[in-house]
């Protein structure tokens, strides 16, 4: 009986280890900054005073959600990248990714976009050369998750209210421990990334 019950306490915990395992990379992926940059860019057109047609939303998430995400594909084609794995991909999807805030600025030229979508435009344009200049010149690996992250919260609280900081409370929470479960940062390189994008934001916003 014994042996049976510990049998069975091994199952488990292999069965709860798992599941942990698959939450953690399902919660990675929902939360990374395009997925993120989607789900803001969406609801800030629908509660209205950011942008001025649907032909800017429509930009706006090519530019800021399509784009970055050919990174993952782009990948396999791209033999500078896949053979550096996990690291090759995480700088190809930042590379796409600051391509994409590039464009957005002679996007937002050219167009004359409104005051509060270029003040969104700009918060992505610096966290991500802050990103880049804080992992690739000092070697911190400061969180982009937590940076796409919190970004769009403190946009979405100056925007709609406080109420979205609890939905973005509850985010971070998740975003944190699927990072430290998976040992994808430590908890400075976490908040270091959360910080980055919120004072850029309201840096900008003021």
């Amino acid at each position: 009986n014994v042996y049976v019950g510990a049998i069975r306490l091994r199952r488990a915990i292999r069965r709860r280890r798992k599941f942990a395992d698959i939450s953690a990379k399902a919660i990675r992926i929902l939360t990374t900054a395009p997925i993120l940059s989607l789900a803001l860019f969406t609801l800030l057109f629908f509660t209205g005073g950011v942008f001025e047609s649907a032909s800017e939303f429509a930009v706006t998430i090519v530019l800021f959600t399509f784009l970055p995400l050919t990174a993952y594909p782009l990948q396999r084609f791209l033999p500078a990248f896949r053979s550096r794995g996990r690291e090759g991909q995480r700088t190809l999807a930042m590379i796409m990714a600051n391509i994409g805030y590039l464009l957005s600025m002679v996007y937002a030229m050219v167009a004359g976009v409104g005051s509060s979508l270029l003040t969104l435009y700009l918060t992505y344009l610096f966290s991500g050369a802050a990103l880049l200049i804080i992992n690739k010149a000092f070697g911190f690996h400061a969180s982009g998750h937590a940076c796409g992250l919190c970004g769009p919260v403190a946009a979405m609280v100056y925007f709609t209210g406080w109420p979205s900081l609890i939905v973005g409370a509850v985010l971070f929470g998740l975003c944190l421990w699927g990072s430290l479960h998976m040992g994808r940062h430590t908890v400075p390189q976490f908040f270091a990334g959360s910080a980055i994008s919120v004072i850029v934001f309201f840096s900008l916003a003021a």
